[in-house]
């Protein structure tokens, strides 16, 4: 069963330093699309560079996964914690009540390979839907 915690300082700093990534290269983290685009100009860029000399892809699927973890955080009213199961730990978002749990990383990654243009923004959107209404019932 998954664990939750408060995040370390050196996680948040971690985590705020992955945000500022994509903030400071120019990205609304406000702006669902934009984060889109952007994760697709650099998936883009990433995949048409030679194999041999691309470089390791995680920094950017974790910069732009806590981009879009804050985003979320920020339109969604979750919160950052560390979430810890028996395949391990990773940042997530959490919310209560109901539980609810985000894993933007995660969810960045496995689209990283897709190649599909404006998966971000679909992600983000169905996020966002998946939660609306659900407090208005509590």
């Amino acid at each position: 069963m998954e664990q939750l915690g408060e995040p370390t300082e050196a996680e948040r700093t971690w985590v705020e330093g992955n945000i500022a990534l994509v903030a400071d290269s120019g990205v609304d983290l406000d702006d669902a699309d934009a984060l889109g685009r952007a994760f697709d100009a650099e998936a883009a860029r990433w995949f048409a560079t030679p194999a041999a000399e691309r470089g390791d892809p995680n920094a950017l699927v974790n910069a732009f996964g806590l981009a879009v973890g804050e985003h979320l955080r920020r339109s969604c009213g979750l919160r950052w914690v560390v979430a810890t199961d028996d395949d391990g730990t990773e940042i997530a978002l959490h919310r209560e009540p109901f539980d609810v749990r985000v894993h933007p990383t995660a969810m960045v990654a496995r689209r990283w390979f897709d190649g599909t243009e404006g998966e971000v923004q679909a992600l983000v959107a169905a996020v966002k839907e998946s939660l609306t209404g659900l407090y208005d019932d509590a």
